[in-house]
């Protein structure tokens, strides 16, 4: 029985110095030991998709020069005349213009002279839509009417006459632009055109008839 005892006593003997042991090894770092430092693993970027569709900045049109000033020839002014146009919304224009012409001639025969003279004023005033275009490039459509102021006189062989009168034409047209966008620039216009009225025509036989004359325009001048 004796032998039992010391048996079952050099077991437990034994036990408690194997899990004094495992304590021993997992016991914590000695005071004023340094932890060693955690690694931290970067987070992989998602790649970019260079097939997805990428959103572009909308694209602003360039508008048009607001002002111009340009000398005519022929056009509604019907010889010529000097313009100043205003756009008053993005693609619609308006001008109004002005010309002066003088004419006189004088005879003499058998000591009398005899005299005429002539004056013309034309004030065009126009609209012009200029929406068909493809930057500075445009196809001008429009019209508007031509007011007109004529004063006349003759003298001769003693006796002299004069007088005056005032008249309006319709005109329309149809032409190519270039016309200057959002600065100073060069403006160059040319196109056909009609003008109606009363004794109108190349071959006008009565005054009061209404008529149609084909006409034509050639412009110069600058847009700013």
């Amino acid at each position: 029985m004796m032998k039992v005892q010391l048996a079952l006593m050099t077991v437990g003997t034994c036990a408690l110095v194997l899990v004094g042991a495992d304590n021993a090894d997992a016991a914590p770092p000695a005071k004023g030991a340094t932890a060693a430092p955690m690694s931290i693993q970067p987070t992989a970027q998602r790649p970019v998709d260079a097939a997805a569709p990428q959103m572009a900045a909308p694209k602003t049109e360039m508008k048009l020069a607001p002002n111009s000033i340009y000398a005519e020839g022929l056009g509604a002014g019907l010889a010529y005349s000097l313009n100043y146009e205003r756009l008053v919304a993005d693609e619609v224009a308006v001008r109004a213009g002005f010309s002066y012409m003088s004419f006189g001639a004088s005879v003499s025969s058998g000591g009398q002279t005899s005299s005429a003279s002539a004056t013309f004023m034309t004030f065009p005033i126009t609209a012009s839509y200029l929406g068909v275009r493809s930057g500075k490039h445009a196809l001008e459509l429009g019209g508007g009417a031509t007011l007109i102021s004529a004063s006349g006189s003759a003298s001769g062989i003693g006796a002299s006459a004069e007088g005056s009168g005032f008249s309006a034409l319709g005109t329309t047209m149809v032409g190519y632009r270039i016309h200057p966008l959002e600065g100073a620039g060069f403006n160059f216009r040319v196109g056909g055109m009609a003008v109606m009225g009363k004794g109108v025509g190349f071959n006008v036989t009565d005054p009061t008839a209404f008529g149609v004359m084909p006409w034509f325009y050639l412009s110069l001048g600058a847009s700013f």
